[in-house]
């Protein structure tokens, strides 16, 4: 996503879209950051001093469905707490911290433009120049809020989309400091319409539809927090999905948080090696350069020469290939342009291997049902045009802080399929999220 900036500025600010999930198949937006700053040093985009703020909606009316207030900050300060906790082989691999601001009080439709930065479905919006901000809220806060029963959804995404949107997310203003571009703040809504029953509800009482398991709800907004974060998606695990998806269950514990698909709430509301990996690579701790390998290397189109941008690089480690699996999509840190993917940008890094352990290397296709509000940087629509294949050989190495990299034993520099036409294809705006109704039946690999 390219980040406009006014060169004379040292400091710039924009308003970042938020993702959004989509109940029943569709998350609200290779795992990494879900901003990249194009214009310069083509880094992920964390918060700012490495600290997560936020404010929630406060006060006695302030509820969620059935959840009172009080509730709902537990739920909200367990899931930042768990996120900031996560560690590798017990060993914490990030490092930041997060500050729970000063209350907003009730949110409600007559003072929503007051704590949250939207333009309307029916309006047209001005904009300012870069750097510029949609409507009104400059506030300084960053809005976390409980809409009870759905109204600030439909007002925020238009009528109706309170039945099939549970929360969105994500970062709202960034700033450039001394060069490097940071998050200063970020905002969410969660939708209380789906846990709206009380307890013992029929199942034709009018509060079922829409309505989830508690259980589902949390695994939902606990993605939408690693978009809060900052955190992108992931494709790891696909065929896990697949298969679930068509009714087996069986390997939905390799499906990772910030997977763009909403398959089990339960599972999915546990990280997976993906996601810690995801949030060591936006904020590491010293332990992730030493106690642990890096493999990196390049992707080619079919000419061994032109660098190929939007491959899923994925390693799976070779005992556990499910649960021990992450990703990297080539060239999604880069500088410039990046119109239809053509960026000639075909680095990976993967990072956070065990040493000692063998991985096997494999790139696929990001699936081309992910677009819009799930597309995952750096290509929307994704790259395509090449065979999913699996590297010959494994890749190890012997102690931590190791980079296994091009010119070793065995290379790491993977030559597609994909040959060197240009594309055709149009590509939309990557700057906004999108709803995008997918069924089981128009998914594609």
């Amino acid at each position: 996503m390219k980040t406009p900036q006014k060169p004379s500025e040292r400091r710039s600010r924009v308003l970042v879209a938020s993702c959004l999930l989509l109940f029943c198949f569709l998350f609200t937006t290779g795992a990494g950051p879900i901003l990249v700053d194009t214009e310069q040093t083509g880094l992920g985009v964390s918060w700012q001093d490495r600290v997560v703020r936020y404010n929630p909606e406060s006060g006695a009316e302030a509820g969620l469905g059935r959840l009172s207030n009080e509730e709902t900050l537990a739920i909200l300060r367990s899931f930042f707490e768990e996120w900031q906790k996560l560690t590798l082989n017990g060993i914490a691999v990030a490092n930041f911290s997060v500050v729970e601001g000063q209350g907003l009080g009730s949110v409600t439709p007559d003072n929503l433009k007051d704590h949250f930065s939207y333009c309307p479905p029916t309006e047209t919006c001005p904009t300012e120049d870069p750097p510029f901000v949609l409507g009104s809220a400059r506030t300084g806060q960053s809005p976390i809020l409980f809409d009870t029963d759905g109204e600030i959804t439909d007002l925020i995404h238009g009528e109706g989309a309170k039945e099939s949107i549970i929360g969105f997310a994500g970062p709202r203003v960034i700033e450039r400091v001394e060069g490097f571009l940071f998050i200063t703040e970020g905002q969410a809504v969660l939708n209380g319409l789906f846990i709206d029953c009380p307890e013992g509800a029929k199942e034709t009482d009018s509060c079922q539809d829409p309505e989830v398991t508690l259980e589902e709800f949390e695994g939902a907004i606990f993605h939408e927090i690693g978009h809060f974060i900052g955190l992108d998606h992931t494709q790891v695990n696909l065929s896990s999905a697949v298969k679930a998806l068509s009714g087996d269950k069986s390997e939905v514990a390799g499906i990772p948080t910030m997977f763009p698909l909403l398959i089990d709430g339960k599972e999915q509301r546990s990280p997976h090696f993906d996601d810690i990996v995801s949030l060591a690579l936006l904020y590491p701790s010293s332990a992730l350069g030493t106690s642990f390998c890096t493999l990196q290397g390049k992707v080619f189109q079919a000419d061994g020469i032109t660098e190929l941008q939007g491959v899923n690089v994925v390693a799976k480690r070779g005992d556990n290939p499910l649960l021990e699996a992450t990703s990297f999509v080539s060239g999604q840190l880069y500088v410039g342009s990046s119109e239809n993917c053509e960026a000639k940008e075909g680095d990976f890094t993967i990072k956070g291997l065990s040493p000692g352990v063998s991985y096997q290397l494999e790139i696929e296709k990001i699936s081309s049902a992910f677009t819009g509000g799930s597309s995952i940087e750096p290509c929307d629509p994704p790259q395509s045009g090449f065979q999913a294949t699996s590297v010959p050989g494994t890749f190890a190495c012997s102690s931590g802080g190791e980079v296994i990299i091009t010119g070793t034993q065995t290379t790491t520099d993977i030559v597609t399929t994909k040959g060197t036409q240009k594309t055709t294809d149009s590509s939309p705006d990557a700057g906004g999220c999108a709803l995008i109704p997918l069924t089981f039946h128009s998914f594609a690999l």
